[in-house]
Protein backbone atom coordinates (compact mmCIF):
# COMPACT_ATOMS: atom_id res chain seq x y z
CA UNK A 1 0.00 0.00 0.00
CA UNK A 2 2.89 2.40 0.76
CA UNK A 3 4.21 2.06 -2.81
CA UNK A 4 0.74 2.64 -4.25
CA UNK A 5 0.19 5.79 -2.21
CA UNK A 6 3.67 7.02 -3.13
CA UNK A 7 2.97 6.52 -6.84
CA UNK A 8 -0.34 8.38 -6.53
CA UNK A 9 1.22 11.32 -4.71
CA UNK A 10 4.18 11.52 -7.09
CA UNK A 11 1.79 11.54 -10.06
CA UNK A 12 0.15 14.66 -8.65
CA UNK A 13 3.45 16.46 -8.02
CA UNK A 14 4.91 15.46 -11.41
CA UNK A 15 1.73 16.43 -13.29
CA UNK A 16 1.79 19.79 -11.52
CA UNK A 17 5.43 20.31 -12.51
CA UNK A 18 4.62 19.50 -16.16
CA UNK A 19 1.74 22.00 -16.14
CA UNK A 20 4.06 24.61 -14.63
CA UNK A 21 6.63 24.40 -17.43
CA UNK A 22 4.02 24.41 -20.22
CA UNK A 23 3.57 27.99 -21.52
CA UNK A 24 0.24 29.60 -20.65
CA UNK A 25 -0.50 30.34 -24.29
CA UNK A 26 -0.49 26.61 -25.05
CA UNK A 27 -4.09 25.49 -25.23
CA UNK A 28 -5.66 22.30 -23.89
CA UNK A 29 -2.52 20.35 -22.87
CA UNK A 30 -2.29 21.56 -19.27
CA UNK A 31 -6.08 21.43 -18.96
CA UNK A 32 -6.15 17.81 -20.12
CA UNK A 33 -3.27 16.84 -17.80
CA UNK A 34 -5.01 18.47 -14.83
CA UNK A 35 -8.33 16.87 -15.65
CA UNK A 36 -6.86 13.37 -16.06
CA UNK A 37 -4.81 13.69 -12.86
CA UNK A 38 -7.80 14.80 -10.78
CA UNK A 39 -9.91 11.98 -12.25
CA UNK A 40 -7.13 9.53 -11.34
CA UNK A 41 -7.08 10.77 -7.73
CA UNK A 42 -10.89 10.58 -7.56
CA UNK A 43 -10.88 7.05 -8.95
CA UNK A 44 -8.20 5.99 -6.46
CA UNK A 45 -10.16 7.38 -3.49
CA UNK A 46 -13.36 5.82 -4.83
CA UNK A 47 -11.56 2.47 -5.17
CA UNK A 48 -10.30 2.69 -1.57
CA UNK A 49 -13.86 3.22 -0.33
CA UNK A 50 -14.62 -0.40 -1.29
CA UNK A 51 -11.75 -1.80 0.76
CA UNK A 52 -13.37 -3.66 3.66
CA UNK A 53 -10.59 -3.26 6.25
CA UNK A 54 -8.57 -0.30 7.46
CA UNK A 55 -4.89 -0.12 6.60
CA UNK A 56 -2.72 1.25 9.40
CA UNK A 57 1.06 1.20 9.28
CA UNK A 58 3.99 3.22 10.54
CA UNK A 59 3.42 5.82 7.82
CA UNK A 60 -0.16 5.42 6.60
CA UNK A 61 -3.59 5.77 8.23
CA UNK A 62 -6.22 4.65 5.74
CA UNK A 63 -9.55 4.27 7.51
CA UNK A 64 -13.18 5.12 6.70
CA UNK A 65 -12.69 8.71 7.87
CA UNK A 66 -9.58 9.52 5.84
CA UNK A 67 -10.90 7.75 2.73
CA UNK A 68 -14.19 9.66 2.87
CA UNK A 69 -12.37 13.00 3.21
CA UNK A 70 -9.91 12.18 0.41
CA UNK A 71 -12.82 11.27 -1.86
CA UNK A 72 -14.28 14.74 -1.51
CA UNK A 73 -10.90 16.48 -1.74
CA UNK A 74 -10.40 14.86 -5.15
CA UNK A 75 -14.01 15.61 -6.15
CA UNK A 76 -13.69 19.31 -5.27
CA UNK A 77 -10.41 19.46 -7.18
CA UNK A 78 -11.98 17.81 -10.22
CA UNK A 79 -14.93 20.22 -10.18
CA UNK A 80 -12.62 23.20 -9.68
CA UNK A 81 -10.52 22.22 -12.69
CA UNK A 82 -13.63 21.76 -14.85
CA UNK A 83 -14.94 25.14 -13.69
CA UNK A 84 -11.61 26.75 -14.61
CA UNK A 85 -11.89 25.75 -18.28
CA UNK A 86 -14.26 28.68 -18.86
CA UNK A 87 -13.51 30.87 -15.83
CA UNK A 88 -9.83 31.23 -16.76
CA UNK A 89 -10.39 31.77 -20.47
CA UNK A 90 -7.22 33.44 -21.86
CA UNK A 91 -5.73 33.74 -18.38
CA UNK A 92 -2.01 34.52 -18.62
CA UNK A 93 -1.11 32.53 -15.49
CA UNK A 94 -3.20 29.45 -16.22
CA UNK A 95 -0.14 27.15 -16.16
CA UNK A 96 0.69 28.32 -12.64
CA UNK A 97 -2.94 27.86 -11.56
CA UNK A 98 -3.22 24.25 -12.72
CA UNK A 99 0.17 23.27 -11.30
CA UNK A 100 -0.58 24.79 -7.88
CA UNK A 101 -3.99 23.09 -7.75
CA UNK A 102 -2.44 19.68 -8.51
CA UNK A 103 0.29 20.22 -5.89
CA UNK A 104 -2.43 21.15 -3.40
CA UNK A 105 -4.34 17.99 -4.28
CA UNK A 106 -1.27 15.78 -3.79
CA UNK A 107 -0.27 17.49 -0.52
CA UNK A 108 -3.82 17.29 0.87
CA UNK A 109 -4.11 13.60 0.04
CA UNK A 110 -0.71 12.96 1.62
CA UNK A 111 -1.72 14.79 4.80
CA UNK A 112 -5.04 12.95 5.08
CA UNK A 113 -3.42 9.51 4.74
CA UNK A 114 -0.41 10.25 6.97
CA UNK A 115 -0.11 8.33 10.21
CA UNK A 116 3.46 9.42 10.86
CA UNK A 117 3.45 12.79 12.64
CA UNK A 118 6.57 14.07 10.86
CA UNK A 119 5.23 13.08 7.45
CA UNK A 120 1.95 14.78 8.31
CA UNK A 121 3.73 18.02 9.27
CA UNK A 122 5.69 18.01 5.99
CA UNK A 123 2.56 17.58 3.86
CA UNK A 124 0.75 20.16 5.99
CA UNK A 125 3.59 22.61 5.43
CA UNK A 126 3.41 22.14 1.66
CA UNK A 127 -0.22 23.25 1.82
CA UNK A 128 0.77 26.62 3.30
CA UNK A 129 3.14 27.14 0.37
CA UNK A 130 0.60 26.21 -2.30
CA UNK A 131 -2.00 28.41 -0.59
CA UNK A 132 0.38 31.37 -0.77
CA UNK A 133 1.20 30.65 -4.42
CA UNK A 134 -2.47 30.39 -5.41
CA UNK A 135 -3.31 33.67 -3.68
CA UNK A 136 -0.53 35.45 -5.57
CA UNK A 137 -1.86 34.40 -8.97
CA UNK A 138 -4.09 37.48 -9.19
CA UNK A 139 -1.07 39.83 -9.13
CA UNK A 140 0.33 42.62 -7.00
CA UNK A 141 -3.08 43.68 -5.67
CA UNK A 142 -3.20 40.54 -3.54
CA UNK A 143 0.35 40.71 -2.17
CA UNK A 144 -0.55 42.00 1.29
CA UNK A 145 -3.48 39.56 1.89
CA UNK A 146 -1.28 36.69 0.66
CA UNK A 147 1.54 37.73 2.98
CA UNK A 148 -0.87 38.02 5.91
CA UNK A 149 -2.25 34.58 5.13
CA UNK A 150 1.22 33.09 4.96
CA UNK A 151 2.17 34.58 8.33
CA UNK A 152 -1.02 33.40 10.08
CA UNK A 153 -1.10 29.92 8.55
CA UNK A 154 2.68 29.52 8.57
CA UNK A 155 2.90 30.75 12.15
CA UNK A 156 0.27 28.24 13.24
CA UNK A 157 2.23 25.53 11.41
CA UNK A 158 5.17 26.40 13.68
CA UNK A 159 2.95 25.68 16.67
CA UNK A 160 1.94 22.42 14.98
CA UNK A 161 5.60 21.40 14.82
CA UNK A 162 6.09 22.36 18.47
CA UNK A 163 3.02 20.33 19.42
CA UNK A 164 4.27 17.31 17.46
CA UNK A 165 7.68 17.56 19.13
CA UNK A 166 5.89 17.63 22.49
CA UNK A 167 3.87 14.53 21.58
CA UNK A 168 7.01 12.63 20.57
CA UNK A 169 8.79 13.77 23.76
CA UNK A 170 5.93 12.58 25.99
CA UNK A 171 5.09 9.29 24.30
CA UNK A 172 8.18 8.33 22.31
CA UNK A 173 5.77 7.46 19.47
CA UNK A 174 5.75 8.91 15.96
CA UNK A 175 2.29 7.82 14.82
CA UNK A 176 -1.16 9.25 15.37
CA UNK A 177 -2.75 5.90 16.16
CA UNK A 178 -0.23 5.06 18.89
CA UNK A 179 -0.45 8.46 20.55
CA UNK A 180 -3.01 8.74 23.33
CA UNK A 181 -2.46 11.42 25.96
CA UNK A 182 -4.39 12.08 29.12
CA UNK A 183 -4.06 15.80 29.86
CA UNK A 184 -2.96 16.37 33.43
CA UNK A 185 -0.25 19.07 33.36
CA UNK A 186 0.45 22.52 31.95
CA UNK A 187 2.91 21.08 29.43
CA UNK A 188 0.24 18.80 27.98
CA UNK A 189 -2.23 21.69 27.84
CA UNK A 190 0.37 23.69 25.88
CA UNK A 191 0.75 20.80 23.42
CA UNK A 192 -3.03 20.55 23.10
CA UNK A 193 -3.53 24.21 22.19
CA UNK A 194 -0.47 24.25 19.91
CA UNK A 195 -2.09 21.58 17.78
CA UNK A 196 -5.52 23.22 18.04
CA UNK A 197 -4.11 26.55 16.77
CA UNK A 198 -2.92 24.87 13.55
CA UNK A 199 -6.36 23.37 12.89
CA UNK A 200 -8.14 26.65 13.71
CA UNK A 201 -5.89 28.71 11.42
CA UNK A 202 -6.45 26.31 8.52
CA UNK A 203 -10.20 26.05 9.07
CA UNK A 204 -10.64 29.79 9.72
CA UNK A 205 -11.92 29.74 13.30
CA UNK A 206 -11.60 32.76 15.55
CA UNK A 207 -9.23 34.32 16.46
CA UNK A 208 -7.12 33.03 13.54
CA UNK A 209 -9.77 33.73 10.90
CA UNK A 210 -8.87 37.19 9.61
CA UNK A 211 -6.94 35.99 6.57
CA UNK A 212 -10.13 34.67 4.93
CA UNK A 213 -12.05 38.00 4.72
CA UNK A 214 -8.77 39.75 3.85
CA UNK A 215 -8.18 37.69 0.71
CA UNK A 216 -11.81 37.51 -0.41
CA UNK A 217 -12.10 40.77 -2.37
CA UNK A 218 -9.11 40.42 -4.71
CA UNK A 219 -8.76 36.63 -4.95
CA UNK A 220 -10.56 34.96 -7.90
CA UNK A 221 -13.79 33.27 -6.85
CA UNK A 222 -12.59 29.91 -8.12
CA UNK A 223 -9.69 29.93 -5.64
CA UNK A 224 -11.98 31.08 -2.82
CA UNK A 225 -14.31 28.19 -3.65
CA UNK A 226 -11.46 25.67 -3.69
CA UNK A 227 -9.35 26.66 -0.68
CA UNK A 228 -11.02 28.63 2.15
CA UNK A 229 -14.49 27.36 1.32
CA UNK A 230 -13.88 23.64 0.85
CA UNK A 231 -10.37 22.23 1.12
CA UNK A 232 -9.12 24.17 4.15
CA UNK A 233 -12.35 23.47 6.01
CA UNK A 234 -12.00 19.73 5.39
CA UNK A 235 -8.33 19.66 6.38
CA UNK A 236 -8.62 21.98 9.37
CA UNK A 237 -11.57 20.19 10.92
CA UNK A 238 -10.06 16.81 10.02
CA UNK A 239 -7.03 17.71 12.16
CA UNK A 240 -9.31 19.09 14.88
CA UNK A 241 -11.23 15.82 14.96
CA UNK A 242 -8.06 13.73 15.08
CA UNK A 243 -6.77 15.83 17.99
CA UNK A 244 -9.94 15.46 20.05
CA UNK A 245 -10.88 11.92 19.10
CA UNK A 246 -7.53 10.16 18.55
CA UNK A 247 -4.59 11.98 20.10
CA UNK A 248 -6.04 13.17 23.42
CA UNK A 249 -8.21 11.16 25.78
CA UNK A 250 -11.23 13.04 27.11
CA UNK A 251 -12.39 12.61 30.71
CA UNK A 252 -15.32 14.77 31.77
CA UNK A 253 -14.11 15.12 35.37
CA UNK A 254 -10.69 16.45 34.35
CA UNK A 255 -11.03 18.08 30.93
CA UNK A 256 -14.42 19.78 30.94
CA UNK A 257 -12.76 23.22 31.31
CA UNK A 258 -10.62 22.74 28.18
CA UNK A 259 -13.59 21.57 26.13
CA UNK A 260 -15.56 24.51 27.59
CA UNK A 261 -12.99 26.85 26.04
CA UNK A 262 -13.40 25.13 22.66
CA UNK A 263 -17.20 25.46 22.84
CA UNK A 264 -16.81 29.13 23.79
CA UNK A 265 -14.56 29.74 20.78
CA UNK A 266 -17.03 27.91 18.53
CA UNK A 267 -19.97 29.98 19.78
CA UNK A 268 -18.09 33.27 19.38
CA UNK A 269 -17.05 32.24 15.89
CA UNK A 270 -20.68 31.58 14.94
CA UNK A 271 -22.08 34.86 16.26
CA UNK A 272 -19.24 37.23 15.40
CA UNK A 273 -18.79 35.77 11.93
CA UNK A 274 -22.45 36.08 10.99
CA UNK A 275 -22.72 39.59 12.49
CA UNK A 276 -19.84 40.70 10.28
CA UNK A 277 -21.35 38.94 7.26
CA UNK A 278 -24.77 40.54 7.48
CA UNK A 279 -23.44 44.11 7.01
CA UNK A 280 -21.14 43.37 4.07
CA UNK A 281 -21.95 44.79 0.63
CA UNK A 282 -19.31 42.88 -1.29
CA UNK A 283 -20.66 39.51 -2.41
CA UNK A 284 -17.42 37.58 -1.87
CA UNK A 285 -16.62 39.22 1.44
CA UNK A 286 -20.10 38.39 2.75
CA UNK A 287 -19.56 34.75 1.78
CA UNK A 288 -16.10 34.74 3.37
CA UNK A 289 -17.47 35.79 6.75
CA UNK A 290 -20.05 33.02 6.49
CA UNK A 291 -17.18 30.62 5.77
CA UNK A 292 -15.81 31.71 9.15
CA UNK A 293 -19.16 31.54 10.94
CA UNK A 294 -19.94 28.00 9.83
CA UNK A 295 -16.67 26.71 11.32
CA UNK A 296 -18.11 27.58 14.72
CA UNK A 297 -20.84 24.96 14.29
CA UNK A 298 -18.23 22.29 13.54
CA UNK A 299 -16.10 23.24 16.55
CA UNK A 300 -19.18 23.43 18.76
CA UNK A 301 -20.46 20.03 17.62
CA UNK A 302 -17.19 18.09 17.87
CA UNK A 303 -16.30 19.65 21.24
CA UNK A 304 -19.71 18.70 22.66
CA UNK A 305 -18.05 15.35 23.49
CA UNK A 306 -21.20 13.32 22.82
CA UNK A 307 -21.93 11.12 19.77
CA UNK A 308 -24.72 13.21 18.22
CA UNK A 309 -22.72 16.43 18.40
CA UNK A 310 -19.50 14.84 17.12
CA UNK A 311 -21.21 13.19 14.14
CA UNK A 312 -23.14 16.41 13.47
CA UNK A 313 -19.93 18.47 13.51
CA UNK A 314 -18.19 16.12 11.07
CA UNK A 315 -21.26 15.97 8.82
CA UNK A 316 -21.45 19.78 8.89
CA UNK A 317 -17.77 19.91 7.87
CA UNK A 318 -18.65 18.01 4.70
CA UNK A 319 -21.91 19.87 4.06
CA UNK A 320 -20.28 23.26 4.51
CA UNK A 321 -17.55 22.39 2.02
CA UNK A 322 -20.22 21.47 -0.52
CA UNK A 323 -22.56 24.44 -0.26
CA UNK A 324 -19.84 27.00 0.45
CA UNK A 325 -18.00 25.96 -2.72
CA UNK A 326 -21.33 26.16 -4.55
CA UNK A 327 -21.94 29.70 -3.29
CA UNK A 328 -18.45 30.94 -4.22
CA UNK A 329 -18.76 29.34 -7.65
CA UNK A 330 -22.13 31.10 -7.98
CA UNK A 331 -20.44 34.38 -7.09
CA UNK A 332 -17.82 33.55 -9.72
CA UNK A 333 -20.58 33.09 -12.30
CA UNK A 334 -21.98 36.51 -11.49
CA UNK A 335 -18.54 38.11 -11.50
CA UNK A 336 -17.63 36.46 -14.81
CA UNK A 337 -20.67 37.85 -16.62
CA UNK A 338 -21.24 41.23 -14.92
CA UNK A 339 -17.65 42.06 -13.84
CA UNK A 340 -19.21 43.18 -10.56
CA UNK A 341 -19.54 41.81 -7.01
CA UNK A 342 -20.89 44.85 -5.14
CA UNK A 343 -24.49 44.15 -4.11
CA UNK A 344 -25.68 47.72 -4.76
CA UNK A 345 -24.65 47.40 -8.41
CA UNK A 346 -26.34 44.04 -9.00
CA UNK A 347 -29.95 42.99 -9.37
CA UNK A 348 -32.49 41.20 -11.52
CA UNK A 349 -30.12 38.48 -12.78
CA UNK A 350 -32.46 35.53 -12.18
CA UNK A 351 -34.15 35.94 -15.55
CA UNK A 352 -30.88 35.98 -17.47
CA UNK A 353 -28.98 33.41 -15.36
CA UNK A 354 -31.68 30.93 -14.24
CA UNK A 355 -29.32 27.99 -13.55
CA UNK A 356 -26.94 30.14 -11.54
CA UNK A 357 -29.90 31.58 -9.63
CA UNK A 358 -31.47 28.18 -8.89
CA UNK A 359 -28.21 26.57 -7.77
CA UNK A 360 -27.27 29.62 -5.67
CA UNK A 361 -30.71 29.52 -4.07
CA UNK A 362 -30.21 25.84 -3.17
CA UNK A 363 -26.84 26.69 -1.63
CA UNK A 364 -28.41 29.57 0.31
CA UNK A 365 -31.16 27.35 1.68
CA UNK A 366 -28.61 24.69 2.59
CA UNK A 367 -26.31 27.01 4.54
CA UNK A 368 -29.33 28.54 6.27
CA UNK A 369 -30.37 25.11 7.56
CA UNK A 370 -33.65 24.94 5.67
CA UNK A 371 -35.05 21.40 5.24
CA UNK A 372 -34.82 19.19 3.31
CA UNK A 373 -31.32 20.25 2.24
CA UNK A 374 -28.11 18.87 3.73
CA UNK A 375 -27.33 21.80 6.04
CA UNK A 376 -30.51 21.19 8.01
CA UNK A 377 -29.58 17.66 9.06
CA UNK A 378 -26.03 18.41 10.17
CA UNK A 379 -27.23 21.39 12.19
CA UNK A 380 -30.03 19.24 13.59
CA UNK A 381 -27.47 16.73 14.89
CA UNK A 382 -25.36 19.52 16.37
CA UNK A 383 -28.43 20.89 18.18
CA UNK A 384 -29.22 17.36 19.36
CA UNK A 385 -25.70 17.12 20.78
CA UNK A 386 -26.07 20.49 22.52
CA UNK A 387 -29.39 19.50 24.07
CA UNK A 388 -27.81 16.24 25.20
CA UNK A 389 -25.07 18.23 26.91
CA UNK A 390 -27.64 20.51 28.54
CA UNK A 391 -29.04 17.49 30.40
CA UNK A 392 -26.03 17.74 32.72
CA UNK A 393 -27.56 20.89 34.23
CA UNK A 394 -24.66 23.15 33.24
CA UNK A 395 -26.11 26.55 32.30
CA UNK A 396 -23.39 27.20 29.71
CA UNK A 397 -25.04 24.74 27.31
CA UNK A 398 -28.04 27.06 27.10
CA UNK A 399 -25.69 29.82 25.95
CA UNK A 400 -24.21 27.58 23.25
CA UNK A 401 -27.71 26.70 22.00
CA UNK A 402 -28.74 30.37 21.90
CA UNK A 403 -25.58 31.31 19.97
CA UNK A 404 -26.24 28.54 17.45
CA UNK A 405 -29.84 29.71 17.01
CA UNK A 406 -28.77 33.34 16.55
CA UNK A 407 -26.28 32.20 13.93
CA UNK A 408 -28.93 30.25 12.02
CA UNK A 409 -31.41 33.13 12.06
CA UNK A 410 -28.90 35.75 10.92
CA UNK A 411 -27.52 33.41 8.26
CA UNK A 412 -30.98 33.14 6.74
CA UNK A 413 -31.41 36.93 6.96
CA UNK A 414 -28.11 37.65 5.23
CA UNK A 415 -28.85 35.22 2.40
CA UNK A 416 -32.24 36.80 1.89
CA UNK A 417 -30.21 39.97 1.44
CA UNK A 418 -27.78 38.54 -1.08
CA UNK A 419 -30.38 36.61 -3.12
CA UNK A 420 -32.62 39.68 -3.34
CA UNK A 421 -29.78 42.06 -4.16
CA UNK A 422 -28.17 39.91 -6.85
CA UNK A 423 -30.92 37.90 -8.50
CA UNK A 424 -34.21 39.63 -7.66
CA UNK A 425 -35.24 43.25 -7.51
CA UNK A 426 -34.79 45.73 -10.34
CA UNK A 427 -32.56 44.94 -13.28
CA UNK A 428 -29.44 47.09 -13.33
CA UNK A 429 -27.64 48.34 -16.40
CA UNK A 430 -24.45 46.47 -17.24
CA UNK A 431 -21.73 47.12 -19.80
CA UNK A 432 -21.70 43.52 -21.01
CA UNK A 433 -24.52 41.35 -22.31
CA UNK A 434 -26.06 39.39 -19.43
CA UNK A 435 -26.42 35.70 -20.18
CA UNK A 436 -25.87 32.33 -18.56
CA UNK A 437 -22.30 31.17 -18.00
CA UNK A 438 -20.61 28.54 -20.21
CA UNK A 439 -21.33 24.83 -19.84
CA UNK A 440 -18.34 23.90 -17.66
CA UNK A 441 -19.26 26.51 -15.06
CA UNK A 442 -22.91 25.45 -15.08
CA UNK A 443 -21.88 21.81 -14.72
CA UNK A 444 -19.90 22.49 -11.54
CA UNK A 445 -22.65 24.39 -9.72
CA UNK A 446 -25.25 21.86 -10.84
CA UNK A 447 -23.28 18.92 -9.41
CA UNK A 448 -22.72 20.71 -6.09
CA UNK A 449 -26.40 21.70 -5.81
CA UNK A 450 -27.40 18.10 -6.47
CA UNK A 451 -25.08 17.02 -3.64
CA UNK A 452 -26.91 19.45 -1.34
CA UNK A 453 -30.15 17.67 -2.22
CA UNK A 454 -28.72 14.12 -2.17
CA UNK A 455 -27.10 14.56 1.24
CA UNK A 456 -30.34 16.11 2.42
CA UNK A 457 -32.57 13.17 1.58
CA UNK A 458 -29.76 10.64 1.91
CA UNK A 459 -28.24 12.02 5.09
CA UNK A 460 -28.22 8.56 6.70
CA UNK A 461 -25.33 7.43 4.45
CA UNK A 462 -22.70 10.01 5.55
CA UNK A 463 -23.96 9.74 9.15
CA UNK A 464 -23.33 5.99 9.12
CA UNK A 465 -19.89 6.47 7.55
CA UNK A 466 -18.89 8.96 10.24
CA UNK A 467 -20.27 6.64 12.92
CA UNK A 468 -18.24 3.69 11.64
CA UNK A 469 -15.09 5.76 11.20
CA UNK A 470 -15.18 7.34 14.67
CA UNK A 471 -16.80 4.55 16.70
CA UNK A 472 -19.42 6.97 18.08
CA UNK A 473 -23.01 5.79 17.69
CA UNK A 474 -26.16 7.55 18.83
CA UNK A 475 -29.83 6.79 18.96
CA UNK A 476 -31.54 8.13 15.85
CA UNK A 477 -35.00 9.68 16.13
CA UNK A 478 -35.74 10.94 12.64
CA UNK A 479 -39.12 9.28 12.08
CA UNK A 480 -41.16 12.24 13.25
CA UNK A 481 -39.44 14.45 10.66
CA UNK A 482 -40.65 12.41 7.69
CA UNK A 483 -44.20 13.89 7.32
CA UNK A 484 -43.04 17.51 7.55
CA UNK A 485 -40.07 16.92 5.25
CA UNK A 486 -42.32 15.25 2.69
CA UNK A 487 -44.67 18.23 2.77
CA UNK A 488 -41.75 20.63 2.35
CA UNK A 489 -40.34 18.61 -0.54
CA UNK A 490 -43.69 18.53 -2.37
CA UNK A 491 -44.09 22.29 -1.83
CA UNK A 492 -40.62 22.94 -3.24
CA UNK A 493 -41.35 20.82 -6.32
CA UNK A 494 -44.57 22.72 -6.97
CA UNK A 495 -42.75 25.99 -6.40
CA UNK A 496 -40.05 25.15 -8.94
CA UNK A 497 -42.69 24.02 -11.46
CA UNK A 498 -44.60 27.28 -11.07
CA UNK A 499 -41.35 29.24 -11.38
CA UNK A 500 -40.41 27.34 -14.57
CA UNK A 501 -43.83 28.07 -16.05
CA UNK A 502 -43.57 31.71 -15.05
CA UNK A 503 -40.19 32.34 -16.69
CA UNK A 504 -41.25 30.48 -19.85
CA UNK A 505 -44.31 32.66 -20.43
CA UNK A 506 -43.81 35.87 -22.40
CA UNK A 507 -45.37 38.33 -20.05
CA UNK A 508 -46.70 41.77 -20.95
CA UNK A 509 -44.39 44.49 -19.66
CA UNK A 510 -45.92 47.63 -18.19
CA UNK A 511 -44.47 50.41 -16.09
CA UNK A 512 -44.80 50.17 -12.33
CA UNK A 513 -47.93 51.91 -10.98
CA UNK A 514 -47.06 54.14 -8.03
CA UNK A 515 -50.17 56.24 -7.64
CA UNK A 516 -49.73 58.27 -10.78
CA UNK A 517 -46.30 59.57 -9.74
CA UNK A 518 -43.20 59.32 -11.86
CA UNK A 519 -40.77 56.59 -10.93
CA UNK A 520 -37.35 57.72 -9.73
CA UNK A 521 -34.25 55.69 -8.99
CA UNK A 522 -34.38 56.50 -5.26
CA UNK A 523 -37.82 54.87 -5.08
CA UNK A 524 -36.36 51.44 -5.82
CA UNK A 525 -36.33 49.01 -2.93
CA UNK A 526 -32.71 48.22 -2.08
CA UNK A 527 -31.60 44.81 -0.89
CA UNK A 528 -28.89 46.34 1.27
CA UNK A 529 -30.21 49.55 2.81
CA UNK A 530 -32.44 47.75 5.32
CA UNK A 531 -29.44 45.95 6.82
CA UNK A 532 -27.50 49.17 7.33
CA UNK A 533 -29.75 49.98 10.30
CA UNK A 534 -27.97 47.25 12.28
CA UNK A 535 -24.75 49.25 12.15
CA UNK A 536 -26.50 52.26 13.70
CA UNK A 537 -27.47 50.50 16.92
CA UNK A 538 -25.44 51.77 19.89
CA UNK A 539 -23.66 48.54 20.81
CA UNK A 540 -23.22 47.26 17.27
CA UNK A 541 -22.00 50.60 15.94
CA UNK A 542 -19.04 50.50 18.34
CA UNK A 543 -18.35 46.87 17.52
CA UNK A 544 -18.41 47.45 13.77
CA UNK A 545 -16.30 50.57 14.13
CA UNK A 546 -13.71 48.59 16.03
CA UNK A 547 -13.83 45.80 13.46
CA UNK A 548 -13.14 48.26 10.64
CA UNK A 549 -10.15 49.55 12.56
CA UNK A 550 -9.06 45.90 12.97
CA UNK A 551 -8.80 46.12 16.75
CA UNK A 552 -10.10 42.51 16.95
CA UNK A 553 -7.55 41.31 14.39
CA UNK A 554 -4.90 39.25 16.20
CA UNK A 555 -2.46 39.65 13.32
CA UNK A 556 -2.83 43.44 13.19
CA UNK A 557 -2.49 43.75 16.98
CA UNK A 558 0.73 41.74 17.02
CA UNK A 559 2.01 43.78 14.11
CA UNK A 560 1.31 47.02 16.00
CA UNK A 561 3.12 45.70 19.09
CA UNK A 562 6.16 44.58 17.09
CA UNK A 563 6.34 47.88 15.19
CA UNK A 564 6.01 49.79 18.46
CA UNK A 565 8.87 47.83 20.01
CA UNK A 566 10.90 48.31 16.83
CA UNK A 567 10.33 52.06 16.90
CA UNK A 568 11.40 52.12 20.56
CA UNK A 569 14.63 50.26 19.78
CA UNK A 570 15.27 52.50 16.79
CA UNK A 571 14.85 55.59 19.00
CA UNK A 572 17.75 54.43 21.18
CA UNK A 573 20.11 54.46 18.18
CA UNK A 574 20.77 58.20 18.07
CA UNK A 575 24.26 58.05 16.57
CA UNK A 576 25.64 59.98 19.58
CA UNK A 577 28.65 58.29 21.23
CA UNK A 578 27.76 59.23 24.87
CA UNK A 579 24.35 57.60 24.42
CA UNK A 580 25.91 54.29 23.34
CA UNK A 581 28.41 54.45 26.21
CA UNK A 582 25.50 54.96 28.61
CA UNK A 583 23.74 51.84 27.27
CA UNK A 584 26.96 49.83 27.56
CA UNK A 585 27.42 50.93 31.15
CA UNK A 586 23.80 50.09 32.00
CA UNK A 587 24.19 46.65 30.42
CA UNK A 588 27.34 45.93 32.36
CA UNK A 589 25.64 46.89 35.63
CA UNK A 590 22.68 44.64 34.79
CA UNK A 591 24.93 41.67 34.01
CA UNK A 592 26.89 42.28 37.22
CA UNK A 593 23.68 42.23 39.28
CA UNK A 594 22.51 39.03 37.57
CA UNK A 595 25.79 37.20 38.13
CA UNK A 596 25.96 38.35 41.75
CA UNK A 597 22.44 37.01 42.35
CA UNK A 598 23.01 33.59 40.82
Amino acid sequence: MEKTILIVLLSGFIAGFICRIIPSRTKFIKEIISLLTSIFFFYFSFFLSFVSTDYISEFLLIDRFSIFISLFISLFTLLTIIYGFSYFDNFENSNRYYSYVLWTLASSTGAIFSNNLILFSVMWGYLAITLYLLLNISGEENEYPAKKTMIIVGGSDSFLILGICGLIFLTGKYTITETKIFIKSGFEIAIFFSLISASFAKAGSMPLHTWIPEISEKTPSIIMAYLPASLDKLLGIYLFARILLNIFEYQVDFHSELWFILRLIGSLTIVCGVLMAIVQHNMKKLLSYHAVSQVGYMVLGISSANPAGIIGGLFHMLNNAIYKSLLFFGAGNVEKITKEVELEKLGGLSKFMPITFLTFLIGSLSISGVPPFNGFFSKYLIYQGLFEGAKSGDFSWIIWIICAMIGSALTLASFLKIVHSVFLGHIKEFKNEIKEVPVSMRFTVTILSLLCIIFGFGFILPVRIFEMSTGFYFERAFEYLIPSLTLIFVSLIFGFIIYAIFISVKERKVSTFIGGEKKFEEMEMSGTEFYKTIEKEAFFSKMYSGARKKIFDLYENFKRIIFYIGEGIRATHTGVLPTYLTWILAGCILLFVIFMKF
